[in-house]
């Protein structure tokens, strides 16, 4: 895992809450983990393709993916919002993803990614990779935000 590969996904998340929340992300730490498994009850995972290749794993707090379902579906009811809350999510995971992507890959290479996946509550085991993760963590007013960056060059 290349330290490189952070700051476009540190550079879209601050970018796309602002643009689609109207919020400020703070990031709060950086650390390495030996896969990237999410710490919240809420995760995204989104698989990538291309000059890299791996997962990248997002995690909140229920409360945090209600708050993102209510800032970017603002005429929604609140029972609506509960229905609506994981296509929220998965389309702001996906938008990091794929402007981090687009930074990632510059014009010379390219980047795929896949359809988000989101998996809700503590009770779920799943095998994540075994690749060494960057984990970014971030702090706003609507909550915690984990992101977890598994990638690693693909061969040639």
């Amino acid at each position: 895992m290349r330290a490189e590969y952070a700051n476009p996904f540190i550079t879209a998340a601050i970018t796309t809450f602002q643009k689609e929340l109207k919020v400020k992300l703070n990031r709060n730490a950086i650390n390495v983990k030996e896969a990237p498994v999410p710490s919240k009850q809420v995760s995204i995972i989104i698989g990538v393709t291309g000059m890299v290749k791996g997962q990248v794993v997002y995690s909140m707090d229920d409360n945090v993916a209600f708050a993102v379902a209510k800032a970017m579906l603002p005429d929604k009811l609140p029972a609506e919002l509960r229905k609506l809350t994981n296509s929220a999510v998965s389309e702001l995971a996906n938008i990091i993803t794929g402007q981090a992507s687009i930074i990632l890959a510059g014009e010379s290479q390219k980047i795929e990614i896949t359809p988000p996946a989101v998996i809700c509550g503590g009770a779920s085991s799943i095998d994540f990779l075994s690749l060494q993760t960057i984990c970014l963590s971030f702090l706003s007013e609507i909550g915690s935000l984990e992101i977890n960056i598994a990638l690693t060059e693909a061969a040639i």
